[in-house]
């Protein structure tokens, strides 16, 4: 038995399915695409029931990759039950996907949630009115704190093969009309099908037809659509959509009663949050607040875990253990353990308590009135206002960021966010960014290479939101009510994401680390440095050794000076290479390709032939930055 939970973004469906399976969840992309489905197994009643999260969509549209998935779930997979969480302070904005998912007619039950925070809004919904103009079982529930939850779930499995009555949006005239048409053509075909031949909607009427009937019934709709507009003057798609929120506004009229709420300060401290003015200065506050804590904390815990955990009781010992054997076998061995220490110490410091403060975020409501305010900011960048907080936190760590984007509507814009997250310096490679121009050359120096990399990631965005092919979705997400996090809900998706990456980039993380070890073992990376000196040397500048230093700077950004220094020699970098040869060396380790945590994470969200061309981008930017440099660095330095 199956049981799909559905409903717009923001309305606790995620806490209902946590809440529901606890940490056993399986994550994976529904088959073709990039949009991640979270399926657990609950027991109840003797029954094994698989749970499944659908991404938060606001209707059946085409507007972007999770609605087309959820569409195609909807019909491929057939779901035994459907439960649509509804915002009951959003009642008639939610009423809109519930009345298209009314007409697939796959028995579905309302979780009509939050309606702790409707009444603290002096708003009471009519649950029985409800289940009845619906024509479906209605349980008040709060997500957040467990009420209802049960309920929900049993009378769910109440409904499971029974035949429900679902209520029928009344369509106006001139739709009704082009309906009836293809009904008296197409008999046997559902009237959602129907409707979506009407609205052109060629993905959902090919799910349910053969391709002779789907072309036949999308000609026929594309016909009666052009008669409408011409004769009729009227949008269908505009038509549909008023009928839509006609029809919910005058359900939320039947069944909604509303009071005089009492004052609170919530609504003093949303005004403050929106503001033009003391919004901004409350996100930007935010945002370093973010950033430092992500930082500090993340290397404070990556450096206990490195310096007092792995070095001393793994990698030191391996070293010791592994002397006598051959050095193909102890390269492999000591490389790998040091891939498993890049994942610990990037997966439990950064990710953690990015995943941690991005759930208070997320919980509290302030995420949408972030994503508002810097809207049109973004939007230059060919992005929208929630692409914010994956941007900043990527100066934190590329890998959450990237791991972030998956909440970007298109995946135009996931395209976008991620090849300039790749260029963001990241903690790892400021490391290097201080520790080597910082250090041995100046202060200024090392802030002239963040000046230098917001001009670039600038550029770049503005180039790829003018030039970058792809749908370009409108922005509209729902302004949550501000309310208070909840400490379990925090910890529960904390460990969720964490355990995601830990999934996703480990596997991947060992496979590379053995690669270089072997390959440092049998002499590749010399050949490789030979190889690649008229690029490094000839046309860059920098010393020989360079080169192979970046190579390890793919396994983690930091170990590039670490190998620098070792390859050098000294830790004294000013006494084997220029004050221009480090800064073009922390520029260059800056922008290459990105790390292989990074990498993997980017082949999870957009695939491996998006990801070669952000490694190859990438490689080429850094390798032409680096020239520009040469030529012009010794004017500056």
């Amino acid at each position: 038995m199956t049981i799909a939970f559905i409903g717009n973004p923001s309305v606790g469906k995620s806490v209902f399915f946590s809440r529901l399976t606890g940490v056993g969840v399986e994550v994976s992309n529904y088959p073709g695409t990039t949009v991640a489905l979270k399926k657990g197994i609950v027991k109840a009643r003797g029954k094994t029931i698989e749970i499944v999260d659908l991404p938060g969509i606001y209707s059946l549209g085409v507007t972007n990759e999770d609605e087309k998935v959820t569409k195609q779930f909807l019909i491929e997979e057939r779901p035994d039950i459907v439960i649509n969480v509804v915002d009951a302070s959003r009642l008639e904005r939610n009423l809109y996907l519930t009345l298209q998912l009314l007409e697939l007619d796959i028995p579905m039950v309302i979780a009509l949630n939050q309606v702790d925070l409707a009444a603290d809004l002096g708003i009471l919904v009519d649950t029985d009115e409800l289940s009845e103009l619906l024509g479906l079982p209605v349980v008040p529930t709060v997500a957040t704190w467990g009420v209802g939850l049960d309920e929900v779930m049993l009378v769910a499995l109440d409904e499971q093969n029974k035949t429900q009555e679902h209520h029928r949006v009344r369509y106006s005239q001139w739709i009704q009309q082009a309906l009836s048409n293809l009904d008296y053509t197409f008999p046997n075909i559902p009237p959602i099908v129907k409707m979506a031949a009407l609205l052109n909607d060629a993905e959902f009427v090919e799910l349910y037809c053969m391709p002779p009937e789907a072309n036949a019934l999308l000609s026929s709709g594309r016909r009666l659509r052009q008669n409408l507009e011409i004769e009729q003057r009227i949008s269908v798609p505009d038509t549909v959509a008023r009928d839509l929120y006609g029809e919910a506004g005058y359900i939320v009229d039947r069944v909604v009663s509303r009071f005089e709420p009492k004052k609170n300060i919530r609504e003093r401290i949303d005004a403050i949050l929106t503001s033009p003015n003391f919004g901004i200065a409350v996100l930007i506050s935010a945002l370093l607040i973010t950033f430092l804590l992500v930082f500090r904390v993340g290397g404070f815990l990556e450096t206990w875990i490195v310096n007092e955990i792995f070095e001393p009781h793994v990698i030191l010992p391996a070293e010791a253990a592994t002397s006598g054997m051959s050095p193909v076998l102890k390269n492999l061995i000591v490389y790998s353990l040091r891939g498993v220490e890049a994942g610990f110490a990037i997966a439990i410091p950064y990710i953690a308590v990015f995943y941690a403060i991005l759930s208070i975020f997320e919980d509290s409501g302030y995420l949408t009135r972030a994503a508002f305010l810097l809207d049109n900011l973004t939007h230059k960048l060919g992005l929208h206002g929630r692409a914010v907080i994956p941007l900043v936190l990527g100066f934190g760590c590329n890998v959450p960021a990237i791991m972030a984007v998956h909440s970007l509507g298109t995946r135009r814009e996931k395209r976008i966010a991620s090849i300039l997250i790749s260029l963001i310096p990241c903690s790892a490679r400021t490391v290097i960014i201080l520790g080597l121009v910082g250090t041995f050359v100046g202060f200024w120096p090392a802030v002239s290479i963040y000046v230098l990399e917001i001009v670039i990631i600038t550029g770049v965005g503005l180039i790829l939101g003018k030039s970058l092919p792809g749908q370009r979705s409108g922005f509209i997400m729902e302004m949550t009510p501000l309310r208070k996090p909840e400490l379990k809900s925090t910890l529960r998706k904390t460990w969720m994401k964490s355990r995601e990456f830990l999934y996703i980039a480990f596997p991947l993380l060992l496979v590379g680390s053995a690669f270089l070890g072997v390959a440092d073992a049998l002499g590749l990376l010399s050949i490789f440095q030979d190889f690649v000196e008229p690029i490094s040397v000839g046309l860059l500048g920098l010393p020989a050794f360079a080169a192979t230093a970046l190579v390890f700077g793919i396994l983690r950004k930091e170990m590039a000076l670490q190998i620098l220094a070792v390859l050098a020699g000294t830790a004294n970098f000013a006494a084997v290479m220029t004050p221009l040869q480090m800064y073009q060396f922390a520029v260059i380790t800056t922008i290459y390709m990105p790390c292989v945590a990074t990498i993997a994470v980017l082949r999870h969200e957009l695939g491996t032939k998006d990801t070669a061309l952000i490694v190859i981008f990438t490689i080429l930017l850094a390798l032409g930055v680096g020239i520009l440099i040469r030529i012009f660095g010794p004017y500056f330095l």
